[in-house]
């Protein structure tokens, strides 16, 4: 596989505060490089089950992961599902299309 894909880790990091006074989130954003695994059928299916669309599969290095639960992948916002290590060089991130936050942003 080519690990030829920009992949962004959103961390939270504080607060700025508007003009207005009111908090606005900040994240910390770390780029690191992966590739998008064909999407497993029976996953998909469980998922599904589960009241869950995921959508992307994304793979990364582990030591690159500091269990964050949102990140930016091709203009989109995913969160992350599930992860786990399918072996010392790669760690699978299972994401869902992040459609909306408290905010509805």
């Amino acid at each position: 596989m080519m690990w030829d894909e920009e992949i962004t880790l959103l961390t939270p990091d504080g607060y700025d505060e508007d003009s207005l006074g009111q908090q606005i989130p900040k994240t910390k954003k770390n780029i690191v490089l992966g590739y998008e695994k064909p999407m497993n059928r029976a996953e998909f299916y469980q998922a599904g089950q589960s009241g869950i669309e995921v959508t992307h599969t994304l793979v990364i290095h582990p030591f690159e992961y500091n269990n964050e639960q949102t990140l930016l992948y091709q203009g989109l916002l995913l969160t992350v599902v599930r992860h786990y290590k399918t072996s010392n060089e790669e760690l699978e991130l299972v994401c869902r299309l992040k459609v909306g936050d408290s905010n509805g942003q």
